[in-house]
């Protein structure tokens, strides 16, 4: 079965069970679709929009990392890689909305006003399906090449940066410090897996009794709480709502409020 897919992990395949191809990396997987439930069912200030619901996306993701380790097939490889890109153009696209938006329109405050550049929410959605339906065309039909997935989720992960820099460089810079921590934190973690993940892929035969990989579940899903954290402040922020960054439970459970303090 292995041959199906375009790359096999460092972890030895069928090692601890006969049912499951890579047991600790399936494992992880496993047990990281239920954080991103539990942040969905928080309570998140008016006007965050559909920003929330990526967090059963996260989920779902990690469930197709569940099938991709657990079966090394190349459906379970896409329905693992798929959703990674759809979160990916997600993330980009809100963030792109929200760079956007000049403020309260000055008729209806709850209609905002974008730039004349700003497509807005529905074409950006559009624009995201349109992204991801071509890159699956190209990579299960043309390009059956784990670089090319690859490829295209480092690009627009790396798209984010300009934007945000610029936004707290800019017109946030008052506010930036609550962005710049949530920041720290997710860098922390999410890059932090990702060298784990490079350090396996380079040094396999020396490093798999740490089964770094399956580390890198947990410490990616833990990385977008952040994440995501930062994208409503941002958006509130641009909105006019002026939130206050207030982690609790480490930052594991609500951390956007608005309106007056308790």
């Amino acid at each position: 079965m292995a041959s199906e897919v375009t790359i096999d992990w460092c972890e030895a395949n069928y090692a601890v069970t006969p049912f499951v191809a890579e047991f600790w990396n399936t494992l992880t997987s496993l047990l990281c679709m239920i954080p991103p439930l539990v942040w969905f069912v928080q309570r998140f200030p008016e006007g965050v929009g559909v920003i929330p619901w990526v967090y059963p996306l996260i989920s779902f993701i990690m469930f197709g990392s569940v099938m991709f380790h657990g079966t090394l097939t190349w459906v379970g490889q896409l329905l693992d890689e798929v959703p990674i890109l759809a979160f990916i153009s997600f993330s980009f696209s809100t963030l792109f909305d929200s760079y956007s938006i000049r403020g309260a329109s000055s008729k209806d405050a709850s209609v905002m006003e974008r730039s004349w550049w700003g497509p807005g929410p529905r074409a950006l959605a559009l624009i995201g399906v349109l992204q991801v339906s071509a890159i699956t065309l190209l990579y299960t039909t043309r390009a059956k090449a784990y670089g090319l997935f690859l490829g295209c989720a480092i690009a627009q992960a790396l798209a984010h940066w300009p934007l945000m820099l610029l936004e707290m460089g800019g017109r946030l810079r008052e506010v930036r410090g609550p962005m710049l921590r949530m920041l720290a934190v997710h860098v922390a973690l999410g890059y932090g897996g990702y060298a784990l993940w490079c350090l396996e892929n380079t040094f396999c035969e020396q490093l798999r009794f740490l089964q770094l990989h399956a580390w890198w579940h947990p410490l990616a899903t833990f990385s977008l709480k952040p994440f995501i954290d930062l994208l409503i402040y941002h958006r509130l922020s641009v909105c006019g709502a002026k939130p206050r960054y207030e982690p609790r439970c480490a930052g594991w459970g609500p951390s956007i409020v608005c309106g007056p303090r308790d």
